[in-house]
């Protein structure tokens, strides 16, 4: 059954985490438990590649861990759309299940000082695809579009929930950073 699965990846990530002495080791221990769940793509539902069309993307929640712990969701994003440069304030890790996704890594240029204001400079770009992992540090900005004609499918592993976390949102060409929005979500069918 395809919950079994995912329950075990969520028990084996949740030991992973508590044995972590921080975000780096977390990291470390939590890809190779990806690597494995992606490679079974016997819990991957119809509904999974449901998008929102008002944000071009559609998250299903596979498991918030209570007390603010870790997120696992997956992130169908529509062919074409994307979101623009943003932080986790987390650390993270994305597995791609299908499709291609281009993350593009954004360096910070200011010091963070003057209120709603932010210069960033491309720093590096990676195709997210099936089995290709991407990282992310607390402090990492960055931003994803789905540059092909079908929709792309990955699993996010998220050290905290995001949506109880104040993010930020950049826009590069008019130099600004603004809180970033919060993201429509639906939960998974545990049936």
């Amino acid at each position: 059954m395809a919950a079994t699965v995912v329950d075990r990846f969520i028990d084996e990530v949740r030991s992973a985490v508590a044995e972590a002495p921080d975000a780096a080791a977390a990291v470390d221990r939590v890809v190779p438990l990806m690597r494995t769940l992606a490679g079974d793509r016997s819990w991957i539902r119809p509904e999974y590649y449901e998008v929102d069309a008002d944000q071009g993307f559609g998250i299903v929640v596979l498991h918030e861990e209570p007390q603010d712990g870790f997120l696992v969701e997956t992130i169908c994003w529509a062919p074409g759309r994307g979101v623009a440069p943003h932080d986790h304030r987390t650390w993270g890790v994305v597995i791609g299940l299908d499709g291609r996704e281009v993350n593009v890594d954004w360096r910070r240029l200011d010091d963070g000082k003057v209120p709603g204001r932010a210069t960033l400079e491309t720093a590096a770009e990676t195709v997210v695809e099936q089995g290709v992992v991407k990282t992310f540090a607390p402090a990492d900005i960055h931003s994803i579009r789905n540059a092909s004609d079908r929709p792309s499918l990955s699993l996010h592993v998220y050290g905290r929930n995001l949506a109880k976390l104040d993010r930020s949102e950049f826009n590069p060409l008019a130099g600004t950073e603004a809180p970033c929005p919060k993201r429509a979500k639906k939960q998974a069918n545990t049936e």
